[in-house]
């Protein structure tokens, strides 16, 4: 049948609506094929750049951490190899900066120590930098403290036994305050003995602290605590003597009545002379005082006097007209072939401490006695008024210690 005119037109008509529909969907399909190319790239960017932050932020963190062992290792090392030498030649407000020093896993830490006391006993700060070998890395700082133990934290120590009779006293006071008044003395004059302590007719306004026992006799008292059984403390260092050996015969004055060798370096005062030492450190094997002689110290200087072997007061005086106890130091120096017993006495101006932790030492008469006392072994047998100078637990020490609790990672850093 042959199609008609309207038939040919219509036939046309439904391509022409197949081909634009065609069309329409081609060109609604490619947008959406490039919207979704466009989200996924943004996508795999994204997630290219986290990827990248992750290992940026796991590297400073892995850099951060190699910069805290550092510093942490630094800081371990510098305690464990203190630079005694140069760390004493510092004054206060003084540093000393140690460098760069590398490390096996190719990391480095510097050290920085500064003495930030005011001239008494000892305190240092000690800053350590870390780092890895890459200074644009970061750099990690933490800081310790290292300070001096106080060598005469009590009136009285003993390494071993502590005797005290006689109708005594042991208190204290504070020169750095004012001078001893008995009316207003404290309560500081503690005792220490690192074995049995013994207390007779002797009133003790303080702590009294024993290793051992304490046995009380006839009129006994401890204002304070008294504990035995207590955890013995570390012994007291033995002072090296000074190098340069005993001190010049020039610089000990001549005059009647005063005998020195600088062969055995025994220094004798006899027949009432009076030896006035000036500031400045001196060495001898002995000293001894005889027919009321004295060895005086005018003022506040300071001396100290290291002694090999002995130091006996008995017929004589040992003086200090500054009141203060710092002024004036009697100091136990290396080891003795014959270590021979420390004999002291009192007075109105007997302002002074003894370090002789490998010494006996007797307290002689019942005269008054300012300062602080370490021995070996410490007896107190004719009723010495002894006052403790707590001035003396400031003073520099020749023992340092690493303070606990004094570790801290700088802020900022």
């Amino acid at each position: 049948m042959t199609p008609t005119k309207s038939d040919i037109e219509v036939r046309m008509n439904e391509g022409n609506r197949s081909g634009m529909l065609s069309s329409n969907r081609k060109g609604f399909v490619l947008p959406s094929v490039i919207f979704a190319i466009t989200i996924m790239s943004v996508i795999v960017v994204v997630a290219l750049n986290t990827a990248s932050d992750e290992r940026r932020a796991s590297r400073a963190t892995r850099e951060s951490t190699l910069a805290m062992y550092a510093a942490e290792a630094g800081l371990r090392q510098t305690y464990g190899a203190w630079p005694s030498g140069g760390v004493k030649a510092l004054n206060p407000g003084d540093s000393l900066d140690l460098g760069w020093q590398g490390l096996p896993n190719m990391a480095a830490y510097r050290t920085v120590i500064h003495r930030v006391d005011n001239g008494g006993l000892q305190e240092y700060n000690v800053v350590v930098q870390g780092r890895r070998t890459d200074p644009t890395a970061g750099i990690i700082t933490v800081v310790g403290a290292v300070g001096g133990v106080p060598i005469f934290k009590y009136a009285v120590y003993a390494e071993t036994i502590v005797d005290l009779s006689g109708d005594g006293i042991v208190d204290g006071f504070d020169s750095d305050v004012g001078p001893y008044v008995a009316a207003t003395a404290d309560s500081t004059g503690n005792v220490w003995a690192n074995g049995d302590m013994y207390i007779t007719k002797t009133t003790v306004q303080g702590d009294a602290t024993a290793v051992g026992a304490i046995t009380y006799g006839q009129n006994a008292a401890v204002t304070g605590t008294a504990t035995v059984g207590a955890t013995a403390v570390t012994p007291m260092d033995i002072i090296p003597c000074p190098m340069t050996g005993f001190t010049a015969l020039a610089e000990v004055p001549s005059g009647p009545g005063i005998s020195y060798s600088t062969t055995t370096g025994v220094l004798t005062l006899s027949s009432g002379a009076t030896l006035t030492l000036a500031d400045s450190s001196y060495f001898f094997s002995s000293i001894v005082l005889t027919g009321n002689s004295k060895l005086t110290v005018p003022g506040n200087p300071h001396v100290n006097v290291y002694l090999l072997d002995s130091l006996d007061a008995t017929g004589g005086t040992l003086t200090n007209s500054g009141g203060t106890a710092a002024a004036l130091s009697f100091t136990s120096c290396g080891t003795s072939a014959t270590p021979a017993y420390w004999a002291l006495t009192g007075g109105t101006q007997a302002y002074y401490s003894v370090y002789a932790p490998n010494h006996v030492v007797y307290a002689t008469g019942s005269s008054d006695f300012y300062g602080a006392v370490v021995a070996s072994v410490y007896y107190a047998t004719g009723g010495a008024k002894f006052h403790y100078d707590a001035a003396l637990a400031r003073q520099p020490s020749n023992k340092l210690e690493v303070q606990r609790g004094s570790w801290a990672q700088l802020p900022g850093s």
